[in-house]
C-alpha cells in the first residue's frame, strides 16, 4: 500500500511543475503590462519611474529566470508578494482556501446524497417513470448552468424567503453555524451538475450489476430487494461511481471560480479573478499553483481508493 502511494505521488510532480510552467507562459501572454496599471496612465512605459517599477519587481529579467526563482521560492513555500498589494500571496491563499475547501466538500457530499440513491432508483425502475423522471431532471441539472440557477435562487429566496441569508461575507471563525448557513445554497447550487454526474454513472453501473447471474442467485436465496440492491448491487457498482464522485470533486473546485462570483464569497476562486483582472502575475501564478495541487491530490485519493476497492489491483500493484 505504501509503496503504490509513493508511486502515486511521485507522478504528481512532474504533474505540478508542467502546470506552472505552462500557467507562467499563458499569464505572460496576456495583454497589458503590470507596470503600466502601477505606475498609472500618466507614467509612460520607457520612463525612469517605470523602469524601477519593473527592476524591483524583477520584471526586467528574462522569463527563464523570473519563473525558475519563482519556482526556487515556491518549493520553499514563499510564493512572493502580490505585485498589486505588495502582501505576501501565501497568507492570501492560506485566509480565503477554508471558503473554498468547505464550500467544495459541503458541495460533493449534496451531490453523493442526491446521485447515489437517484441512481439507483432509475437503475432498479428502467424504463419506466421513476427512471425517466430522474433521467430527465439530471439532464436538465446537467444542462442548466451554474450561474443562471444562482442568481434564480438568489432572487427568489430574496423575495419569498428574505431571512435566508444568501448572500455575503463568511466568518467561520466566529459564527460557524452562520457562516455553513450561508454556504449551503452556494453548494447546492454547485452540486447539481456532479449531483446528475454521479446519477448517470451509478445508473450505468448498476444496470451492469443487475445482469449479472449473482444477482439472480441472491434473491433465489431470499435476499431482501434492498439488501440485494446495496450489498450486490451497489457494492460490486462502486469502482465506476468512484470515478465519478473524484470527477465531480476536481470540477467542484473549479466551478466554484463562478459560484464564489455569483454569491460574493471570499474564496480563492474570487482572489484569482481579481488577480487576473488587475494583472498581478504573482498571485495568479501561486493560486493556480494551489487549485492545481488540490485537483491532484483528489486524483492520488482516488487511485488510493481503487487500491482499496479493487483486489485485482493490490495482486498487480
Amino acid at each position: 500500500m505504501l509503496r503504490y502511494a509513493a508511486a502515486r505521488i511521485a507522478y504528481t510532480v512532474p504533474v505540478l511543475i508542467g502546470v506552472s510552467l505552462m500557467s507562467f507562459a499563458v499569464i505572460h501572454l496576456i495583454p497589458g503590462d503590470i507596470v503600466s496599471v502601477l505606475a498609472g496612465p500618466t507614467v509612460a512605459p520607457d520612463s525612469e519611474a517605470a523602469q524601477n517599477i519593473r527592476h524591483a519587481l524583477h520584471l526586467d529579467q528574462s522569463l527563464p529566470l523570473q519563473y525558475g526563482l519563482w519556482l526556487i521560492g515556491a518549493l520553499h513555500g514563499d510564493f512572493g508578494n502580490s505585485l498589486v498589494m505588495g502582501l505576501p500571496v501565501g497568507p492570501q491563499i492560506a485566509s480565503h482556501l477554508p471558503v473554498t475547501l468547505i464550500l467544495t466538500a459541503m458541495s460533493l457530499v449534496i451531490a453523493i446524497l442526491i446521485g447515489l440513491p437517484g441512481g439507483v432508483i432509475a437503475a432498479r425502475s428502467r424504463g419506466r417513470w421513476p427512471d425517466l423522471a430522474i433521467r430527465g431532471v439530471a439532464l436538465l441539472g446537467l444542462s442548466t448552468p451554474p450561474f443562471f440557477v444562482g442568481v434564480a435562487a438568489v432572487l427568489l429566496l430574496s423575495i419569498y424567503l428574505p431571512s435566508f441569508k444568501t448572500l455575503g461575507a463568511v466568518d467561520l471563525h466566529r459564527d460557524p453555524l452562520g457562516g455553513l448557513q450561508t454556504l449551503l445554497l452556494p453548494a447546492f447550487v454547485l452540486s447539481l451538475a456532479s449531483a446528475t454526474t454521479i446519477m448517470r454513472y451509478t445508473r450505468a453501473a448498476m444496470l451492469e450489476v443487475l445482469a449479472e447471474p449473482y444477482m439472480a442467485t441472491a434473491r433465489a436465496k431470499g435476499a431482501g430487494r434492498v439488501r440485494v440492491l446495496i450489498k450486490h448491487g451497489l457494492r460490486n457498482a462502486l469502482l465506476p461511481v468512484v470515478t465519478a464522485v473524484g470527477v465531480s470533486a476536481a470540477h467542484l473546485i473549479a466551478g466554484a471560480v463562478v459560484v464564489e462570483q455569483v454569491f460574493g464569497l471570499p474564496g480563492v476562486g474570487q482572489l484569482m479573478l481579481n488577480a487576473i483582472y488587475h494583472r498581478d502575475y504573482t498571485q495568479v501564478q501561486a493560486t493556480v499553483l494551489v487549485v492545481t495541487t488540490l485537483v491532484v491530490l483528489i486524483n492520488v485519493v482516488i487511485d488510493l481508493s481503487y487500491y482499496v476497492l479493487d483486489p485485482r489491483i493490490q495482486q498487480h500493484g
